[in-house]
């Protein structure tokens, strides 16, 4: 996730100065020794260590948890912290008898959560990264809402021509154009600007193929 190349008078001398510079534990960096470089004879012909260190995504692991877990303390709840990765991609599940206040009335508190999360992983990292936050079954569960949501726009989107839904969080409206997709008859496409983007459904005309593939930059934003 993030590697940094390193020259130095020796392998170790490289590695305690990466220790000291940068907050990682055994196991959450690799090494990668380009040229171990020597000493020379008598100081002639020396020549410097290279080392490339990159930190592994075990290290951003721990501080997505540690992150979270600082947040968690000042609810003043119990709490139990999971997190998982895959590629670029951090996955925290929290668990708590109080989850309810994280979640926040529509998932805003969960949605505000995920946003620092990925501000802050993404200030540790030199690629970008995504962070998705769960808690409770809460993204499960909206999902059953959504499937709801789009079942009966796309039937008034068909007799009106055009639904516009309420404002949604980015992983809402990818839901949505997932959803819509089963419709042939049916597009999607998102307008406005955070925090009131919102997704378009609406029915499909003869001629409007253009427009479509317009729409289709959008359609998961």
């Amino acid at each position: 996730m993030k590697t940094i190349n390193y020259v130095g008078k020796s392998v170790d001398e490289i590695l305690e100065q990466f220790k000291s510079e940068h907050d990682v534990l055994e196991g959450e960096y690799e090494v990668n020794v380009i040229d171990k470089g020597t000493h020379g004879i008598f100081g002639l012909f020396a020549r410097d260590a290279v080392v490339e260190i990159t930190i592994t995504n075990r290290y951003y692991e721990r501080k997505l948890k540690e992150f979270l877990e600082e947040i968690f303390k000042r609810f003043g709840a119990d709490y139990y912290i999971e997190i998982a990765s895959r590629g670029k991609t951090f996955i925290a599940t929290c668990h708590s008898e109080e989850i309810g206040k994280l979640i926040g009335k529509h998932g805003k508190g969960l949605g505000a959560l995920q946003h620092l999360a990925n501000i802050y992983l993404n200030r540790l990292t030199d690629t970008k990264v995504t962070v998705i936050i769960d808690a409770g079954n809460y993204r499960e569960k909206r999902r059953e809402q959504l499937v709801k949501i789009v079942e009966a726009a796309v039937e008034r989107a068909r007799k009106f021509g055009k639904v516009k839904l309420d404002p949604m969080f980015a992983f809402e409206r990818k839901i949505v154009h997932e959803l819509a997709k089963k419709h042939k008859d049916i597009h999607t496409y998102s307008e406005g600007l955070e925090p009131y983007r919102y997704v378009v459904i609406e029915a499909r005309r003869r001629g409007r193929n253009n427009e479509d593939r317009k729409h289709f930059r959008n359609a998961t934003t």
